[in-house]
């Protein structure tokens, strides 16, 4: 007689809390990816344990350290989840593949690419596009999207990235801040002036002023603003002088709600990437996406 095979499986979602606690060596961390509570990564993977009658984790005070079972167990997990990821978009690539799930920055979507968005359903009215904001990059092979723009050095794990835009930043205002402030000549002038301060780029006064030679600003008691856009409209608001790159600045002074208040300016090391799975170009969607991005940053 042949043994019965067990082709019992764990819960898919405890699976990917441990993937996720196993990546991260957090449950904080995986909590976050998965946009669940770090009590709910943790119950999971409790349950997985007790379904494989063995621990995953030492659980080292706040810490976490895979164990023989986790380690050896992670990476087989880690492959399955991609190809169950793989073989989905392939299935929605055969039902026509007409939803492209495309995660930006917010600012860069709202001030550059939803205004801009009309002009691609016009020459691929076929691909339905679903807009997401934010600011890590997403788990390509476990989350619904497709393609993303996303700001670093372009070198992120499990990603395929191209260089999209090199960002330029300079000083901005609101006309009447300039009339009416102390005189804003040169970059030395800056400390006489209230800086915003974006706080998901707290050092970016510093680096501009170094670059032209200069001691930091003191901006602890600048107002900060958690978004590009929020600090656009708190400088078009009178509130103080803006570093902003500059495509990101275009439209508030096209309106004449900000001027450009130095001429110098700064390009970060950083720059704009578009990112997706590995392999994942060849789709068509993905394809005419990327070929549309590409075009639509080489106009003013």
């Amino acid at each position: 007689m042949q043994p019965t095979t067990d082709k019992r499986l764990p819960s898919l979602n405890a699976v990917r809390s441990f993937d996720a606690a196993a990546r991260h060596l957090s449950f904080t961390l995986a909590a976050r990816e998965l946009h669940v509570t770090q009590g709910a990564i943790s119950r999971m993977v409790q349950t997985l344990e007790a379904d494989l009658g063995m621990p995953l984790f030492h659980r080292l005070g706040r810490s976490l350290q895979l164990t023989a079972a986790g380690a050896a167990y992670h990476p087989q997990i880690e492959d399955a989840l991609g190809r169950i990821a793989s073989a989905t978009r392939s299935v929605r690539q055969l039902n026509g593949g007409n939803v492209l799930g495309i995660s930006v920055l917010p600012t860069f979507a709202m001030r550059w690419l939803v205004p801009r968005l009309p002009r691609f359903q016009q020459q691929h009215p076929d691909i339905l596009v679903d807009i997401t904001t934010n600011e890590r990059l997403v788990n390509f092979a476990t989350e619904p999207v497709d393609i993303g723009v996303r700001y670093g050095m372009g070198q992120w794990p499990h990603t395929e990235a191209t260089l999209f835009m090199r960002e330029d930043v300079a000083v901005f205002a609101a006309p009447r801040w300039l009339e009416q402030g102390p005189p804003l000549r040169s970059p030395a002038d800056l400390p006489a002036h209230r800086l915003l301060q974006h706080t998901t780029r707290p050092d970016a006064w510093q680096r501009y002023c170094a670059h032209f030679g200069l001691a930091a600003p003191d901006t602890r008691q600048s107002p900060g603003f958690e978004h590009f856009f929020m600090v656009i409209e708190a400088a078009a608001s009178g509130m103080g002088l803006a570093l902003l790159p500059q495509f990101l600045a275009q439209d508030a002074v096209s309106s004449g709600r900000l001027v450009q208040a130095l001429e110098q300016t700064q390009r970060n090391g950083k720059a704009y990437y578009i990112a997706h799975a590995p392999g994942a170009g060849q789709s068509r969607k993905i394809r005419l996406a990327k070929a549309w991005l590409l075009a639509e940053a080489q106009k003013p």
